[in-house]
């Protein structure tokens, strides 16, 4: 008896972990196929971090980097920036302003998205 709802819990664990998995590869891959476009975004030096519909604008120590505005977790879009973290509104996975994951849920690190800031230095044009 003990055997068999030992084996049922390690199978609903491996069937929930399948279906967690896939989901994850299915919301990210989205992700991934709606960035492949270029956008311009005013640029503004000024601002430590500007959230542009689904990107995140970093400028620190002279360098501008760009971020995609996704959570590595399920893909919620990061709107928040408190004290010194990117925040996801949906599950609390936080990150630090080089993209790196300070708190799970997530694990993975934030997708740098290919950037460069215009020739009068206005704009940011990113997926360049």
């Amino acid at each position: 008896m003990n055997d068999r709802r030992t084996f049922l819990k390690i199978a609903i664990a491996g069937i929930v972990a399948f279906f967690v998995f896939v989901w994850n590869k299915l919301t990210l891959n989205h992700i991934e196929a709606t960035q492949q476009n270029t956008s311009v975004v005013p640029l503004n030096k000024n601002k430590e971090v500007t959230f542009a519909d689904r990107f995140i604008i970093v400028n620190q120590n002279n360098s501008t980097t760009v971020f995609s505005a996704h959570c590595t977790h399920l893909g919620c879009k990061i709107d928040k920036y408190e004290g010194d973290r990117l925040v996801c509104p949906c599950h609390g996975s936080e990150y630090n302003l080089q993209g790196e994951v300070m708190k799970g849920p997530a694990y993975k690190n934030l997708n740098v998205i290919p950037s460069q800031i215009s020739d009068d230095g206005k704009n940011i044009i990113i997926g360049a």
